[in-house]
């Protein structure tokens, strides 16, 4: 199967994903950065009470990938 339009459709857009740390979310993020290394932002949108859990549940459930720029904060 070719994805060719839909990775041509992402590079340079900003794409917010909600429930960032459900499972579909993870891979769907993954593939993302893998395929379209030229995504402009990806917003991971985490629930949580306050910014220090948020940021803490962030850390640890969300999968760092090295090879590619992750900011928080």
């Amino acid at each position: 199967m070719v994805f060719g339009g839909i990775v041509d459709a992402l590079e340079d857009k900003s794409i917010l994903i909600s429930g960032s740390t459900g499972f579909l979310a993870k891979i769907f993020v993954e593939k993302v950065l893998r395929i379209q290394p030229k995504v402009k932002r990806l917003y991971l949108l985490v629930r949580a009470s306050d910014t220090k859990s948020a940021d803490k549940r962030l850390q640890n459930e969300v999968p760092r990938f090295e090879s590619h720029r992750c900011q928080h904060g």
